[in-house]
């Protein structure tokens, strides 16, 4: 009887196998495709755009801790926009935004408020450095 029910538990092994197999190749995309698009919502450019209204030009950073990062510099009477590294800001520690004046003898600065992907800021530096101020959109 042994030798009779091999073969065909063989048998029907190969033709459920395919069913079986092809069943679990389907859902294994379906599971990964909303972790994908998980990801890429969590890379989204976190945008700073700056206005500059000093009487001097402006070199713009990021700090956190004692890490800074420069994002560049904006001109006298101009706006610039630079795109915030996701990963600078995601990391554990808190950001602060320093706009730091060519001419001017101190810096202003402000803790940047949690981000979210896919913000915006605003920063206006303006004419009185300390009156300066920062939006977020």
């Amino acid at each position: 009887m042994t030798q009779t029910v091999v073969p065909l538990l063989a048998a029907a092994w190969c033709v459920v196998s395919p069913f079986t197999t092809a069943g679990c190749a389907r859902q294994r995309p379906v599971a990964t495709i909303p972790a994908a698009a998980d990801s890429t919502a969590a890379h989204d450019p976190v945008t700073l755009r700056v206005t500059n209204s000093n009487w001097s030009d402006v070199r713009i950073y990021l700090t956190r801790g004692a890490t800074w990062v420069r994002l560049g510099m904006v001109t006298t009477n101009s706006t610039v926009e630079f795109t915030v590294p996701v990963e600078f800001l995601t990391s554990s520690g808190s950001v602060t935004l320093v706009a730091d004046p060519v001419a001017g003898r101190r810096p202003w600065t402000t803790p940047l408020p949690p981000v979210m992907p896919g913000d915006e800021f605003e920063l206006v530096v303006e004419s009185f450095l300390q009156y300066s101020h920062l939006v977020v959109r």
